[in-house]
């Protein structure tokens, strides 16, 4: 999906990594609050900071387009591309520690391929090639 997003504009691929560009506007001291920062409302926003809240708008469009409506029906309700990329990541790649276990798995796999008594030579180089594609999505590589 990250590949499709950068396809479209490589900016996006900021947009879900660091999340949208908030403009703010400084709060002046009172009585009852120090001076502090809060978001800018649309209307006081300048053209290129509107621009910027629009690409985030845009990314969250691909990103519920682009997921089936179960998916993205769990997504629905977060406000920026960020967080709808954060979600949808751990729901289909899971925590970290899913993450190091499923890494295990894999090399654990590697290390005991073996062939299959019924399995044609295409066969084989198949489920080798998806292994190690899959290795090489999680930060394993081998020559």
């Amino acid at each position: 999906m990250l590949m499709f997003v950068e396809a479209i504009n490589d900016s996006y691929i900021d947009i879900i990594k660091i999340g949208p560009p908030y403009p703010m506007e400084i709060v002046a001291m009172s009585a009852y609050a120090p001076e502090h920062y809060v978001r800018k409302e649309r209307s006081k926003c300048s053209d290129p900071e509107k621009a910027a809240i629009l690409k985030d708008a845009k990314v969250m469009n691909i990103l519920h387009n682009s997921t089936e409506n179960v998916m993205s029906n769990r997504v629905i309700a977060y406000k920026t591309a960020k967080k709808i990329w954060d979600v949808l990541e751990t729901q289909c790649q899971g925590t970290m520690e899913i993450k190091k276990n499923g890494r295990v798995v894999l090399v654990q796999e590697y290390e005991k391929f073996d062939t299959k008594a019924d399995e044609s030579i295409i066969d084989i180089y198949d489920r080798f090639l998806t292994l190690l594609n899959d290795l090489l999505l999680v930060g394993k590589e081998y020559e």
